[in-house]
């Protein structure tokens, strides 16, 4: 037997974001198609016109954009099996219905929602074990119809689900299952208004773009059994189905809003490197290896296997998506991590700083690599840097902590005075950008050999505290809070070669100054 292409399809709503559910199924269906050499199909389910919107459609295709999660077909992409907006297939609906309705798989409901809510209130009562529509229109006359449509009633069309059938269905994650469709009443296939509902625009859709995987959420379990049975009245193959496991909070519920972002664009707001969210989803129901979890997108398509998919459900743990995030920040060199940081650091650095002085910001990020793991994080570790700092409660305790720290302070800026560091490098934001980046050639060219590195910056420093009697570890921590403004960061040398010596004297001189009163 030839095997048909694979196809894959993510076919979301467009009444809200992308959430992580969504990003997680559309993710296993793009690995699934790329691993098996098959397409991947994006569908716009619209049906819902009341809350769908051109909004919310264009943030669920940015959000797998961002992902790195692209279509073969689709919106923007078009294709041979399309269109692919449902309200834009509403003739193709039209006419599976007619074929079930002359096939007897389908029946006319006339049922007012009066009626239907009052069968179900009854059920209810009687504490039935059974809940849904009672079959009320299933045989109905000729006679019966007429004098409905006569009355100007319109009908939706039911699917007739056989009854008290046993079927044994197989999924590629949760194995052979056994059901019985008494427990499924006969449900709305088409409205009054031609627009169908969901199981049914979900199957003439399939078979139209010949979908041969169905990867979704569990929470579909109940409707694939539906779906078996229209697929087989049609005549058509089922695809293979996958349900997948939900996404749990820490306390094994459903993950909701309360829980996490679900919007994949705020994470992108916030800085989340989009790799290592993408790597992260991915780990929310399988595994990549044994002895990593940290991976690229072409390694999980080289690896993926729709059954490889758990049957347990995942927890999602944000500590461990930062985590993530550190990992690929920390794997990035210099410039890459100054290139991706640009639009959060552009609120704190200079416009002219990242043409006149990108090498020298690429050093100062590069110091909080290791600490930092959202892009956005940057801004703030950094600001010191263009601008006098605020002192934090930490850094105003290790200013007050010993009396003499004042005269250390001045010491210590005289030192730095009178040495070779690095004069200034860019102003705050605001100021003229007039000083001398580094020392120069009589040519003009910058020289920094000529200036004294973090090393020699340290051993001078070392020197002066020798010289002065005080422990250098007591040193440290108020001359780090005068001129970061807190007690965290860089090596206090790396500190004072990136301020450059002007700088650094000011500050120093201006926390002594605070100390004295």
């Amino acid at each position: 037997m030839i095997h048909p292409t694979p196809r894959l399809r993510f076919a979301p709503s467009p009444t809200g974001p992308l959430h992580l559910g969504g990003a997680r199924t559309a993710m296993y269906n793009w690995a699934a198609a790329r691993a098996m050499g098959g397409a991947f199909l994006l569908r716009i389910e619209d049906t819902d016109q009341a809350r769908s919107t051109d909004a919310s459609l264009q943030i669920i295709l940015a959000g797998l954009r961002w992902l790195g999660i692209d279509w073969d077909e689709g919106p923007e992409k078009g294709g041979d099996f399309g269109p692919y907006f449902q309200m834009q297939r509403l003739p193709l609906y039209r006419a599976a219905a007619d074929r079930l309705l002359a096939s007897g798989h389908a029946y006319r409901c006339y049922c007012s929602s009066e009626r239907i809510e009052a069968v179900r209130e009854a059920q209810k009562a009687a504490k039935s074990s059974f809940l849904g529509y009672d079959g009320h229109c299933r045989q109905l006359t000729d006679a019966q119809r007429t004098d409905f449509e006569r009355q100007g009633v319109v009908p939706n069309v039911r699917f007739r689900m056989p009854e008290g059938r046993a079927l044994r269905v197989h999924d590629l994650i949760l194995g052979d299952v056994d059901v019985n469709t008494k427990d499924f009443d006969d449900w709305v296939m088409l409205r009054p208004d031609g627009v169908p509902l969901y199981n049914f625009a979900c199957v003439v859709d399939d078979i139209g773009m010949k979908i041969t995987h169905v990867v979704r959420g569990n929470e579909h379990f109940q409707n694939g059994i539906k779906q078996r049975l229209l697929f087989e009245a049609l005549g058509h193959e089922c695809p293979q189905f996958a349900h997948i496991p939900l996404i749990l909070n820490a306390e094994g519920k459903k993950l909701s809003k309360r829980d996490a972002d679900t919007n994949m664009l705020d994470y992108r707001d916030k800085g989340f490197p989009p790799e290592a969210v993408f790597n992260y989803i991915a780990l929310l129901g399988w595994g990549f290896s044994a002895d990593r979890d940290v991976f690229s997108r072409d390694e999980m398509v080289q690896a993926f296997r729709i059954d490889g998919i758990g049957k347990s459900g995942a927890k999602f743990d944000e500590e461990k998506l930062r985590w993530m995030c550190g990992e690929y920040v920390r794997r990035w060199s210099p410039a890459e991590c100054l290139e991706r940081a640009t639009p959060w650091l552009q609120s704190v650095v200079p416009a002219n700083a990242f043409a006149a002085h990108r090498a020298w910001l690429q050093n100062v990020l590069a110091c909080y690599q290791e600490r930092v793991a959202l892009l956005a994080e940057f801004a703030a570790k950094v600001a010191w840097c263009f601008a006098d700092p605020a002192m934090d409660e930490a850094a105003q305790k290790n200013l007050a902590k010993d009396p003499a720290a004042c005269d250390w302070l001045r010491g210590y800026a005289d030192v730095l005075a009178a040495s070779n560091a690095p004069a200034s490098f860019p102003a705050p934001r605001g100021a003229v950008d007039t000083q001398v980046v580094l020392p120069t050639k009589k040519d003009g060219a910058p020289v920094a050999a000529m200036c004294d590195t973090p090393a020699q910056i340290e051993a001078a420093c070392r020197a002066f505290t020798e010289r002065i009697g005080v422990k250098f570890g007591s040193f440290v921590h108020p001359v780090r809070a005068a001129l970061t403004g807190t007690d965290k960061g860089p090596g206090l040398f790396d500190v004072v070669f990136l301020l450059g010596k002007d700088t650094s004297v000011r500050r120093l001189r201006a926390a002594a100054d605070s100390i004295a009163g």
